[in-house]
């Protein structure tokens, strides 16, 4: 009798040992990610990203180090919005007040950080 209960404890300690679940911790690398634009042809007076789901503008400052053709869609500094998310964001400039590049992008995001899905990453006006 001693032999089955203890081989009864065994297994239910062993299964209650199973069925815990312990969230994973996620390590996330310390890069900053950004998603570009590249419009050729001309340098924009102004430029925003509309998030679509919610209306957002999404304002970036012009980074000199990415180079005057290059401009950002989207960075990190917007992850945690559309974290474990897909989402739509359209990519608006202009010169002199028209409006030259009108593009959609989809963007997703993780625990971490922002991923280009898929949109024209490249324009030549």
């Amino acid at each position: 009798m001693k032999l089955v209960s203890f081989f009864i404890l065994i297994v239910v300690s062993v299964l209650i040992l199973i069925s815990c679940t312990k969230d994973e911790e996620v390590i996330c690398t310390m890069e900053y990610r950004y998603i570009l634009i590249d419009v050729k042809g001309g340098i924009l007076d102004d430029f925003y990203t509309i998030r679509k789901y919610t209306g957002d503008t999404i304002r970036n400052e012009k980074d000199n180090i990415i180079g005057n053709n290059s401009y950002i869609i989207l960075s990190d500094n917007y992850q945690n919005k559309i974290k474990n998310k897909e989402e739509i964001f359209i990519f608006k400039g202009y010169i002199t007040d028209s409006l030259v590049v009108n593009e959609q992008f989809i963007i997703k995001a993780d625990e971490c950080h922002i991923d280009y899905v898929s949109g024209n990453k490249e324009i030549n006006l």
